[in-house]
């Protein structure tokens, strides 16, 4: 097969891949994109030419599956078209360079004589899948991580999903990897080996969903999770701020319950600049009706640094809680070292943010902890995990307006199921614009408001207590895993003798 060819198909199979996940969430797409990509590695004759059929389709998942970064740049920042557009093929190609090493990597690994394509054997579709998986992985490291259309999020509602507890989303994404390439094996070698090995992932996977890794804890809590839709064009808009903060409170008080959680910076001020009377008003509320009341603003501590908070209005208190942001934006909420320029030419308010500590105390509503993820954090596993055991159910405060209308709000959807998975508690997301959600610990969607409308979730949530497989040792048994096999297969180089 001629280069310009596999080129050609390795962009067209990261096309098609975007659509496995949501909001098509044609799972099966992804996988047989990716079978397509193990195919054309199989036949490239160097190294160099497996890194450029993974990047052509690192860099065609990248660029159609982040679309909306370029909206969000231009219409929602202020960048102009050129730089904006530019800023969006750098980011996709940088992205795309976490396809393009493990490509490299595992064409040197099954080496052959240059005249003819390597065999592929099941222990080559692990390196293959290993090695998708470090890449994975290794894109959750700079920059405070960027998971979205990680393998395993597409993965979600398979068989393969009773997995997500024990391995997390880099486990169910190896798996996805293993079999797509075994799938190659299976039509071109004819070999009963493998299909056999898929079968029993398939038949125990099927066994896991019905394990209940956690138990519940006390009665159910009744919440009320607030749409403010505001475009974030005019959230903060100082004409008409302290209108959007009183329809807020006045959502606030329509009624009472035990939760009630506002959107991630709902309110567009910093918390001491909050006009007269309103935390007055929503404390007096809080005290009358017995709600605990969780509101996104941002907060400036006494250096002067700002943070991006919730503030945890509680009856009976006699001060107010507070968590704030961990895990930060880059670009939108900091500026990496190095890159100031950018986030300058960004036209975003609240982008000169301190994260918070990674030793704060969860919320006490009763007797539950509540836990806190603010929009990015929920992107990363690990921000869950260190909630673990002491959180029962998990707030989810976020403000996706910048990517209205996009496919990022269903895809941050399925990333946020996945968090429930991996950490077996309900979570309660509260979005600006979309998708405010209810999920259970198990990642089910119970109930969920439409996108781009205002207006109020309500329900009761269900706390869960106990730990899950993958609570207890997060990623690193699949990364560590990965890393040992790749690194045995890099000593021995002798894979095609391998069955």
């Amino acid at each position: 097969m001629r280069i310009a060819t596999a080129l050609t198909l390795a962009g067209a199979s990261g096309v098609i891949a975007v659509q496995g996940w949501a909001p098509l969430a044609w799972w099966w797409l992804a996988m047989l994109a990716y079978a397509a990509l193990f195919y054309l590695l199989r036949h490239t004759r160097t190294a160099v030419q497996a890194g450029l059929l993974g990047l052509v389709f690192g860099l065609a998942l990248q660029l159609f599956g982040h679309g909306w970064v370029l909206d969000a740049l231009h219409r929602k920042s202020g960048m102009a078209l050129a730089p904006a557009a530019l800023s969006s093929l750098i980011f996709a190609a940088y992205l795309a360079l976490f396809s393009s090493l493990p490509c490299v990597i595992w064409r040197f690994i099954v080496k052959a004589a240059a005249s003819k394509p390597p065999d592929i054997t099941l222990s080559s579709c692990a390196a293959f899948a290993s090695l998708m998986t470090l890449g994975e992985w290794g894109r959750s490291l700079p920059f405070n991580g960027f998971t979205s259309l990680s393998l395993g999020y597409a993965l979600i509602d398979t068989w393969l999903a009773g997995y997500a507890p024990i391995a997390g989303v880099y486990g169910l994404g190896w798996l996805g990897y293993y079999f797509a390439a075994s799938l190659v094996l299976i039509l071109t070698l004819r070999r009963a080996a493998p299909t056999l090995v898929l079968a029993a992932l398939l038949v125990s996977g099927v066994a896991l969903l019905s394990v209940d890794w956690v138990q519940a804890n006390g009665p159910p809590l009744k919440y009320r999770l607030l749409q403010s839709n505001v475009a974030q064009e005019r959230k903060f808009d100082p004409s008409s701020r302290v209108r959007q903060m009183q329809r807020l409170v006045a959502s606030i008080e329509h009624q009472p319950a035990d939760l009630i959680v506002t959107p991630e910076t709902a309110f567009t001020v910093f918390f001491n600049e909050l006009p007269s009377g309103i935390l007055s008003r929503l404390q007096r509320f809080s005290q009358d009706n017995g709600s605990h009341l969780f509101l996104g603003i941002a907060t400036l501590a006494a250096n002067a640094e700002g943070h991006n908070s919730v503030l945890h209005l509680a009856p009976g208190a006699s001060r107010i809680g507070q968590y704030d942001k961990v895990r930060l934006m880059p670009f939108g909420e900091y500026g990496p070292a190095g890159f100031g320029w950018f986030s300058a030419a960004l036209a975003i308010p609240l982008k000169d943010l301190r994260p918070g500590n990674s030793d704060q105390q969860a919320f006490r509503v009763g007797e539950q902890s509540i836990a806190t993820l603010i929009c990015h954090e929920d992107l990363i596993g690990e921000d869950a995990r260190r909630w673990l055991p002491a959180a029962t159910v998990f707030i989810n405060p976020s403000n996706l307006a910048w990517f209205e209308g996009s496919a990022a709000i269903a895809q941050r959807l399925q990333i946020v199921r996945m968090r429930a998975m991996e950490s077996g508690r309900p979570i309660l997301r509260a979005t600006n614009t979309g998708i405010t959600a209810q999920i259970d610990q198990r990642g089910r969607v119970i109930r969920q408001l439409p996108e781009m409308q205002e207006g109020t979730l309500s329900g009761e949530v269900q706390a869960m207590q106990g730990l899950t497989p993958y609570a207890c040792f997060g990623d690193w048994p699949v990364v560590f895993g990965s890393l040992m096999f790749v690194l045995f297969c890099l000593a021995t180089k002798r894979m095609r003798g391998i069955p």
